[in-house]
C-alpha cells in the first residue's frame, strides 16, 4: 500500500474532536499505521463556502496517494476541491453527504448552487464510498443516494445510525472503517 495521504472534513456545527472521527483516527493508526489530518473548518455553526474552501486550500497536500473522508457538509466540500484541482486517483469516502440543497438545512444552500462536472470528477477519483442510514434525520438518505448515483459509486445504506453524530451516541463507526481499508486497499 503506498502512503496515502488522508484527510478528514468535518460537518455543520462539528469540529475533529467529535462524532466518530477520533476513534476513525486512532483505528487506523494502530491497525493500518496511517495517519488521518482531520481539518478544523472554520466557524462551524455559521459556515461560509469561500472560508471552508480555504481551509481545504491551505491544508490539503495532493499527492500522488489522496484520501478524502467527508462528513455531511464535509461532503461537498472534499467533492468541490477536487473539482477545483488538476489531481487525479482520489479515494472519497462520502458520510452522510449531499449535493443539492437539503430542505431541513437552508442555511448551507451556498455550498451547493454552483453545480458540479460529474463527468470531470469521476474521471479525477480512483474509487469512491457514500455511506448513509435510513433513518438519518438531518440529511435524509435521499440525498446520499444521489449523490453515490452521481459519482456511479458505491452506496451503503444502513437501517440505524441516524445521522452517526455523537447526539445519537455514535462515536465508532465500524462501516467507515472497513470501507476506508478497502479504498486504501484498491490502489
Amino acid at each position: 500500500m503506498a502512503k496515502e495521504s488522508i484527510y478528514l472534513i468535518h460537518g455543520y456545527a462539528a469540529n475533529p474532536e467529535k462524532h466518530w472521527f477520533p476513534w476513525l483516527g486512532e483505528k487506523v493508526k494502530s491497525e493500518l499505521d496511517l495517519s488521518i489530518t482531520s481539518l478544523t473548518m472554520p466557524d462551524s455553526l455559521d459556515p461560509k463556502k469561500s472560508e471552508w474552501d480555504k481551509t481545504c486550500e491551505r491544508n490539503i497536500t495532493s499527492t500522488e496517494s489522496l484520501t478524502l473522508i467527508g462528513h455531511s457538509l464535509g461532503c461537498i466540500t472534499a467533492l468541490r476541491f477536487l473539482d477545483q484541482h488538476d489531481i487525479n486517483n482520489v479515494n472519497l469516502l462520502l458520510v452522510s453527504g449531499f449535493d443539492e440543497p437539503v430542505y431541513p438545512l437552508p442555511q448551507l444552500d451556498e455550498f451547493t448552487q454552483q453545480p458540479l462536472n460529474y463527468q470531470k470528477l469521476r474521471a479525477k477519483i480512483n474509487q469512491a464510498t457514500v455511506i448513509s442510514a435510513q433513518d438519518d434525520d438531518i440529511v435524509p438518505y435521499p440525498y446520499a443516494e444521489t449523490l453515490a448515483r452521481h459519482l456511479q459509486s458505491k452506496f451503503v445504506l444502513l437501517p440505524h445510525g441516524k445521522h452517526f453524530i455523537d447526539r445519537d451516541h455514535i462515536t465508532q463507526l465500524p462501516v467507515a472503517y472497513q470501507e476506508l481499508k478497502n479504498l486504501l486497499v484498491s490502489r
